[in-house]
């Protein structure tokens, strides 16, 4: 299609409407979660138990909604299928069964982020203006293709995440290509100034921060580096049996409201044990950065492990939402094990441990190094591209793309 003037008008316009709606999306379910996890414990004491309460109650709001109104929030991934079988978004009588889903599981502490809800919703909203406006498929498409990676670049606090969709995509016309590309930088930028703007007015914790300290180069780092790599990819293939055998759990049950309630107890139980369990990781995945030298080998890999398995199990048992957060957290705390073990410029060994584990479970390469390229050192960067790299071609050799 051709990227005439007002196409790319109506592209920076949606942009900016994209950067202000996800971070007043962010704003309100913010505040749901200070409100249940903060106002009101604070109101009564805090009992220790209180979190399996929380949880429990969820569960029963989330099986409830799953039984009677379906399965919500709708994933990136289902929207984007059902766009290309339907050519549109369904909308109609949608948008409310979303929205209600993703604040329920995202305020009552589940391990995942608000991507998956977004997504849909953006997907819907374009459904309805392209029909108001008697937009062309072609058209839509790709505005619901600006719009999701604009989406992805904001929350995530990685500019670049919109850049990394097309050059992920099979090789075309590059003269294309290229036009997509300054296209989607443009809309980013106005969708990160709609998002900072928005933020300004409801200031909160930063999120997505590791913080790692200062850079020491070692020698001994080389002996490590084929380990590090190993591990990681390691760890993205337990992440994706778990989210397999998690599934594969809810289909034998099959009874919406006995799985959210099963859902809600195990990760009201952990959340007792340890708040990192509960939420998505992004505002905690700094405290652990910091945090993880008091901690033991042993507890960072339960930290993992646990909150990798509660995530899969949330999301198969009807608590929908997004893994990319969680799948960040997990990485990284795997990557702080490895480091305790071998601490030898520990900030580039956790990047590459979390580069080469994405890889794995996102299954992209430039969105994974796009993810990654301000969460960690600037200087990391050449090295994070190559592990992501070097991950997909040995991942293409394990498992072959049909």
């Amino acid at each position: 299609m051709k990227f005439s003037s007002i196409f790319m008008l109506y592209s920076l316009f949606l942009g900016f409407c994209v950067g202000i709606f996800s971070a007043l999306f962010l704003v309100i379910v913010n505040f749901l979660i200070q409100v249940v996890w903060q106002t009101i414990p604070e109101a009564l004491s805090f009992p220790i138990y209180y979190p399996l309460i929380v949880t429990l109650i969820g569960g029963g709001v989330i099986g409830l909604f799953q039984k009677k109104v379906g399965q919500y929030p709708k994933t990136i991934e289902e929207t984007l299928k059902e766009f290309k079988e339907q050519k549109t978004v369904t909308y109609k009588y949608r948008v409310g069964k979303n929205f209600s889903a993703a604040l329920a599981v995202l305020t009552f502490g589940a391990s995942l982020g608000p991507e998956a809800a977004l997504g849909s919703l953006l997907g819907e909203g374009i459904s309805w203006i392209g029909d108001q406006m008697k937009w062309t498929l072609a058209k839509r498409e790709q505005l619901l293709e600006v719009s999701l990676g604009t989406m992805l670049a904001v929350i995530f606090h990685a500019p670049f995440m919109s850049v990394a969709q097309p050059l992920e995509q099979e090789q075309e016309n590059i003269r294309i290509k290229w036009k997509k590309i300054v296209l989607y930088v443009a809309t980013t930028i106005v969708g990160i100034l709609g998002f900072t703007f928005t933020q300004k007015l409801f200031p909160q914790e930063k999120v997505f921060e590791i913080r790692t300290p200062a850079i020491t180069w070692d020698i001994n780092l080389l002996y490590v580096i084929l380990p590090a790599i190993l591990c990681g990819i390691g760890f993205g293939y337990l992440f994706l049996f778990s989210e397999t055998v998690s599934e594969r759990i809810a289909k034998k049950i099959n009874h919406p409201l006995l799985l959210a309630l099963l859902a809600g107890l195990l990760i009201g139980i952990f959340g007792m044990i340890s708040s990192y369990f509960l939420f998505s990781g992004e505002h905690s995945v700094g405290t652990l950065s910091r945090e993880y030298q008091k901690l033991t080998i042993g507890y960072l890999l339960f930290l993992a492990v646990g909150k990798m398995c509660w995530t899969n199990i949330s999301f198969a048992f009807g608590w929908r939402g997004g893994k990319i957060f969680p799948a960040i957290f997990t990485s990284v705390a795997v990557g702080l094990a490895f480091v305790k073990l071998f601490p030898f410029t520990p900030g580039l060994l956790v990047s590459i441990i979390v580069a080469s584990s994405l890889t794995i479970i996102l299954k992209q390469v430039w969105v994974t190094a796009a993810l990654l390229l301000f969460l960690f050192p600037l200087q990391f960067f050449p090295v994070i591209l190559f592990v992501c790299w070097l991950t997909k071609q040995v991942s293409n050799k394990i498992q072959p793309s049909k």
